[in-house]
């Protein structure tokens, strides 16, 4: 039996499963390779974490355009017990019952949702109940994964949620408030500039022909269970890669997980230039 020497030791003991168990184990959600990008914002994150209370929290705006890695990101904040369990996280586009913002907040507090009151129509007057809470769990952060979504309301809406994030971040309170999404986010924080200027932006840029992509497509290559080295990192898959998918994070994850599930199925173990065709032209006919 081969030693699969081009694997991690874990995607070794995938490489001797059934093709089922493989083909499962590479379209996992989880399925994630640390790069650069990502490394330096949860090392920015961590940072925050450890600032002595502020009168003003420090705040960080990620952005990126719609499928660039900022979930996946988030993802594995989620998966840092040391960092999670600081946080409160909360998804602006899951909200099945169309609560307002405060609402949401409050939900994932774990509070009743009529904690917050809005009265006047540009402010939101946050309960000393909320601090208490905040106080006795440790909290040092909110996340915020698409938080342009909070500013896609009416006028009024938009500053009473601007209003809730500014204070916050202020000393009562002392979250850092860490929003994740997209360009949009970003110009939305602008219509308060005092508040604005407590955020360090963050942008996540496409892949383009570096060292560190070469890198990353090497440690993909390396935690997928195929029994023969597909040279991921090779002039040729790069080329190709980049010139199909604009370097955008998700398209080239799934047209690589896509891609290995051919190499699976068809026998060949390796990822080449006519799997990853077959993976972007009709990617679940594998």
């Amino acid at each position: 039996m081969s030693s699969y020497e081009h694997l991690t030791e874990s995607a070794r003991e995938l490489a001797c499963s059934s093709d089922d168990m493989r083909l499962a184990a590479i379209q996992r959600d989880g399925f994630y390779i640390d790069h650069p990008q990502s490394n330096s914002i949860l090392k920015m994150v961590e940072n925050v974490l450890a600032v002595p209370r502020r009168m003003q929290a420090p705040c960080m705006i990620v952005t990126g355009a719609p499928g660039a890695g900022k979930s996946s990101i988030i993802q594995q904040i989620r998966n840092s017990e040391a960092l999670s369990n600081q946080i409160v996280f909360l998804d602006m586009v899951a909200n099945p019952f169309n609560l307002k913002f405060g609402e949401l907040l409050v939900s994932a507090l774990g509070l009743p949702h009529g904690l917050i009151k809005f009265g006047h129509p540009r402010k939101a007057t946050l309960p000393a109940e909320l601090a208490e809470v905040i106080r006795l769990r440790k909290i040092k952060a909110l996340i915020i994964d698409e938080l342009h979504e909070s500013m896609l309301v009416a006028r009024p809406e938009q500053l009473k949620n601007l209003s809730i994030l500014k204070s916050l971040s202020n000393n009562t309170y002392g979250l850092s408030i860490i929003g994740f999404g997209i360009n949009l986010a970003k110009n939305a924080l602008s219509m308060d500039e005092q508040f604005s200027r407590r955020f360090y932006s963050v942008q996540i840029d496409d892949w383009r022909e570096s060292e560190s992509f070469r890198s990353f497509l090497a440690g993909v290559e390396q935690n997928l269970p195929l029994r023969r080295p597909s040279n991921l990192d090779g002039a040729e898959v790069i080329g190709f890669l980049l010139e199909n998918t604009g370097g955008r994070m998700d398209s080239i994850m799934n047209s690589i997980k896509s891609a290995a599930c051919y190499a699976v199925k068809s026998g060949e173990e390796r990822i080449t230039i006519g799997s990853l065709v077959k993976a972007i032209s009709t990617p679940w006919s594998y």
